[in-house]
């Protein structure tokens, strides 16, 4: 009995010393920092030292799963003969700021048998650097227009964005340039630096703009940022913006420095102006807001100096000089008194004051002008039509003007005494209608009273509903009635206008009685316009306008498009006599017109063909709106034909040897006539020799869609069958219409037909709780490039099995990988029914692909390849 007891003991010791010798183990490297990309992969090198035993190893993610990997887990089965296998570790790319994460992976036993131990090192970490901008991106908010404040600086604050993460504190560098002038002299500071303190997204920072009292137009600079620090980033088309200073201290200043006038001049003019340096220079500075300047007049005393009241007067009621906006020149007017006492030549000034400018506006030299009056002759004056008349011609509008006073009688030289002279006006034509019949009165008497040196000649329009063609009159000044001892000089007649009155040549407009529209009538398309002429119908009168097709979308005239009227899109309309006019464009019958687009029609212009006007005519003229829009409708509009969607469909063959008809929609944008759209299927993929007529017919035909109709589908059966099959896809494509008219939609040409693998193609196999599983993925053709491969179990991975998901890795060179699976104990009674399968699928997720990958199984005897296995537990 001892000898047996013994040598059992004996076998037991001996046979725990030979289990104990063997030792699982991380291989090489455990410690590895990574970026965060959809290529990074991290190989763990799982190694078995001592007795030749089998084994099967887990990696597990220590802690809460945060997303970073495509799996937490992965499997090793290592048979007696192998000493060493490769786990891959893939990085999960994802869209989210993060700092630098550290992960541990923890090697253990799938189970103690054969008495396998775990050995050091048994952790591997794995660091992933901050990525997806964690720091922020930094980029400025918007532009910033300013004004230049008189009399103070301006703070104006600028706003940077931190967007992305927000992790860290990051500082940003400004500066300031590329302005008209360096930065310096109109802002402070040109340069700087701000701070994004940890977890701000906004920062602010704050410009001074300087009031120099320097006219400027706009001055616009570059504020770029310069660098960043903390890790952060710039936004490339954010990192700069203009900071515009709008234009600025309009100058104001006198025309002329000296100006010398004869003691007879009466009324003298002195210009002062703003917004120029120079009388005749562009404008320089703000001119769109109200501005003032007070003046004081200036005159010593003794020899050579003018006295106020007496020499001169000023006949401003008030001594402030306003320039309402845009209004860029006025004038000063004194009164030069003329006497008849012998004078030497006597001055007087007239200084602007700066310190009662009020606005945005500064005064430039000459601020002051000094006005000589030189000795006097003819006291008594010499009357004249104002200058202004005869430059430029009067013209009076009937239909605005009651009574008008345009027309000027000066009194030059001196202004002694009471004066007078009569006038009269004729017509300047044949026309032998009475003078008063326009006007009145026709004749008339101007006086002067001492000192007065401007006098005006009243005339009442007389106001009619007749449409008038422009008359011509003639003012005369009577030489042979002066009184008061004045004398008439030239001009002493002027001829005025009253311009044409009440729309005599015609008031056109889009006639809103009629409709506007564009029809579709059997003998052609057109567009049907409707004009009205008001007012009066003399004279043919050529209207210009302009007729644009502009494709569906934003009613922009530069999208118009060529080639769908039958005439150029710029059409003359003649009016000869009418009051209405049917104007039809025809349409081209090879035009496409799209549903939703636009005929815009624009009125450019009027002219009189046959009548020549000696002055600018109030009419031809338009007469409410200037544009019209017509939408092309449905019904109108020919057809843009495409299918309603473009994503793939996938079909799953029918059971029990029936079929199932499949219908795509299709839908045509715009329903005139009648189209006939063709369509067929194609065969794609390395196995569409395998796709023929018993998987699904017709394999092309057409669809019709009637004149008025929308909407119709393409039809084709699918067929069933026992054959397995993996996916077979076909590519569904419309290839023609029958007419010109009837376009194909873009990007809506083809839908991709997937009928799902069928028949279990890739077998099915049993695999019991606790038990692993091993397959060989092989790379078939070429094995140049480097490829990753996402796999996955599913439905119920997880659930079911460690190391359900994950991405392989073939290296340049590397022709086979091995796939291991442990099936999870769970204790929970399952049965094995033949359609609960657990498919193992293969994606390719490289870049870029040159080789096809198939999965094959261990055993050699299968010959087919095939993309998928079936498991069951």
């Amino acid at each position: 009995m001892f000898p047996v007891l013994a040598g059992l003991i004996l076998a037991l010791c001996t046979s725990r010393t030979a289990c104990e010798t063997a030792t699982l183990r991380f291989l090489g490297q455990t410690n590895f920092v990574v970026n965060e990309s959809s290529t990074t992969v991290v190989r763990l090198v799982v190694e078995r030292v001592g007795d030749p035993v089998n084994v099967t190893a887990l990696v597990l993610l220590e802690g809460v799963d945060t997303g970073d990997f495509e799996a937490i887990n992965a499997a090793a089965f290592l048979l007696s003969s192998e000493s060493r296998k490769t786990i891959f570790i893939a990085v999960k790319d994802d869209d989210l700021p993060e700092a630098d994460e550290t992960f541990t992976f923890n090697l253990t036993l799938q189970s103690s048998s054969n008495g396998v131990r775990l050995g050091a090192p048994s952790k591997a970490t794995i660091t992933i650097l901050s990525n997806d901008n964690a720091f922020g991106v930094i980029a400025f908010n918007s532009d910033v227009v300013v004004d230049e404040l008189r009399g103070r600086n301006h703070v104006v604050p600028l706003t940077l964005i931190r967007e992305k993460g927000t992790y860290g504190t990051v500082t940003v560098n400004f500066q300031i340039s590329e302005g008209p002038n360096p930065a310096t002299d109109d802002l402070s500071p040109d340069r700087g630096k701000i701070t994004f303190p940890v977890g701000h997204a906004v920062a602010q920072f704050t410009v001074l703009v300087r009031d120099d009292q320097i006219p400027e137009d706009d001055e616009v600079f570059a504020v770029r940022l310069t660098g960043v620090e903390g890790g952060a980033l710039l936004r490339a088309d954010a990192s700069s913006i203009q900071l515009r200073i709008r234009r600025n201290d309009s100058p104001l200043r006198f025309a002329q420095s000296a100006v010398a006038v004869p003691e007879s001049a009466g009324v003298i003019a002195l210009n002062v102006t703003r917004g120029r340096w120079t009388e005749d220079g562009p404008l320089v500075g703000s001119v769109d807001t109200e501005v003032s300047v007070d003046y004081m007049v200036v005159s010593g005393e003794g020899l050579g100096s003018a006295t106020p009241a007496v020499d001169f007067l000023n006949l401003q009621p008030v001594r402030t000089i306003t320039f309402p906006p845009f209004v860029y020149t006025t004038n000063l007017l004194f009164k030069i008194s003329d006497d008849e006492v012998p004078e030497i030549a006597e001055s007087f000034h007239v200084v602007l004051l700066e310190e009662t400018v009020v606005g945005d506006a500064v005064l430039v030299p000459p601020n002051a002008v000094h006005v000589t009056i030189e000795p006097n002759d003819k006291p008594h004056g010499v009357l004249s039509i104002g200058s202004g008349a005869v430059i430029r011609p009067i013209t009076i509008n009937e239909d605005l003007t009651q009574r008008f006073e345009g027309i000027v009688i000066v009194r030059n030289g001196g202004s002694y005494g009471s004066v007078s002279a009569n006038w009269t006006i004729s017509r300047n034509s044949s026309d032998p209608t009475p003078v008063s019949d326009d006007l009145t009165p026709a004749a008339g008497t101007v006086r002067f009273a001492a000192g007065q040196v401007t006098a005006v000649v009243p005339l009442n329009i007389v106001a009619d509903v007749v449409p008038e063609e422009a008359e011509a009159f003639i003012l005369q000044l009577l030489p042979s009635s002066v009184t008061g001892n004045a004398e008439v000089d030239e001009p002493m007649e002027v001829t005025f206008y009253i311009q044409d009155s009440d729309d005599v040549y015609g008031l056109f407009r889009f006639d809103q009685e009629k409709e506007q529209s564009v029809q579709s009538q059997p003998e052609g398309r057109f567009l049907s316009l409707h004009f009205l002429r008001e007012g009066g119908a003399l004279g043919e009168v050529s209207m210009a306008l302009t007729a644009l097709y502009i494709p569906a979308g934003p009613l922009d005239p530069a999208r118009a498009r060529d080639q769908v009227l039958n005439v150029s899109r710029n059409v003359d309309v003649v009016f000869a006599g009418e009051r209405t006019l049917h104007v039809i464009l025809p349409i081209r019958n090879d035009a496409f017109l799209q549903n939703g687009a636009h005929f815009l029609i624009q009125l450019d212009s009027l002219d009189l063909v046959d009548i020549d006007v000696p002055i600018p005519s109030n009419s031809p003229r338009f007469g409410g709106p200037l544009n019209l829009t017509l939408t092309i409708t449905p019904d109108i509009a020919n057809g843009e034909i495409g299918f309603t969607s473009n994503t793939t469909v996938v079909l799953y063959e029918p059971d029990d040897n029936s079929s199932s008809t499949v219908n795509l929609p299709l839908r045509r944008d715009g329903t005139d006539g009648q189209a006939e759209v063709f369509w067929s299927l194609q065969p794609l993929g390395a196995n569409r020799a395998d796709i023929t007529d018993e998987d699904l017919q017709p394999v092309s035909g057409s669809v019709i869609f009637l004149s008025g109709q929308s909407d119709a589908s393409i039809n084709f059966t699918v067929m069933a069958d026992d054959i397995p099959e993996v996916n077979e896809t076909l590519l569904l494509t419309l290839d023609r219409s029958n007419v010109k008219n009837q376009i194909l939609k873009t990007g809506f040409t083809a839908r991709e037909i997937v009928i799902v693998e069928n028949d279990d193609p890739g077998g099915r196999f049993r695999v019991l709780e606790g038990e692993a599983v091993e397959l060989h993925v092989v790379r078939a053709q070429g094995q140049l490039l480097k490829q990753l491969v996402r796999y996955a179990v599913i439905p119920s991975g997880h659930a079911e099995f460690y190391g359900a998901t994950g991405i392989l890795e073939f290296k340049p060179g590397e022709r086979e990988v091995l796939v291991a699976l442990v099936a999870r104990p769970d204790e929970v009674p399952e049965v094995t029914p033949p359609k609960e399968t657990s498919p193992l699928r293969m994606e390719n997720i490289s870049k870029t692909s040159h080789s096809s990958l198939y999965l094959t199984r261990y055993d050699k005897s299968l010959k087919s390849p095939n993309n998928f296995y079936s498991f069951f537990i």
